[in-house]
């Protein structure tokens, strides 16, 4: 019976920490190709969209133009897990699997590469929340050429869809 009552505290703490979209007031832009953050940035604000935060910490999610292992890793970066301190008896133990773990990561990497299905600059932006990690929000909105006339027109239209997706229309 314990294991079942873990079980679901596990599975409803979960449930909290999954973002709606209609919660998330501030965003974190990553890089994107041919500066669309910037554009982007530029039409959230203007339109009101959410607030365009330049410290990560203040961030409840982030915009991105691509996911997969290189996102995650950048959001390891950005938003490190919080450990809690272990008994004095298992700091070697923990070191010893660290060290184990990093080794392994590291092989994974190597047999895997840098081969990803998710590419830059094809049009996607993704809304990723920060304690979740899931996908809110996503739209396919690709610029018809790289002008700045051009990706500030598809930033308003992605800004647009963002703000119409808040809203709930």
């Amino acid at each position: 019976m314990r294991k079942s009552t873990l079980a679901v505290a596990a599975l409803l703490a979960a449930t909290l920490q999954a973002a709606e979209p209609g919660q998330i007031r501030a965003v974190y832009l990553l890089p994107m190709a041919n500066g669309f953050d910037q554009y982007l940035a530029h039409q959230l604000t203007a339109q009101g969209v959410l607030t365009v935060v330049t410290d990560p910490e203040l961030a409840d999610a982030v915009l991105t133009d691509q996911i997969g292992p290189a996102f995650e890793r950048r959001l390891e970066e950005l938003f490190p897990p919080q450990k809690q301190a272990p008994p004095a008896g298992e700091k070697e133990k923990e070191a010893a699997e660290a060290a184990e773990a990093r080794a392994e990561s590291d092989r994974q990497r190597a047999s895997v590469g840098a081969i990803s299905s998710f590419g830059r600059g094809r049009g996607n932006v993704f809304l990723v929340a920060r304690a979740s990690r899931q996908v809110l929000w996503s739209v396919h909105q690709r610029p018809k050429d790289f002008t700045p006339r051009e990706l500030d027109r598809a930033a308003a239209r992605v800004a647009a869809r963002l703000k119409a997706s808040l809203s709930g229309k």
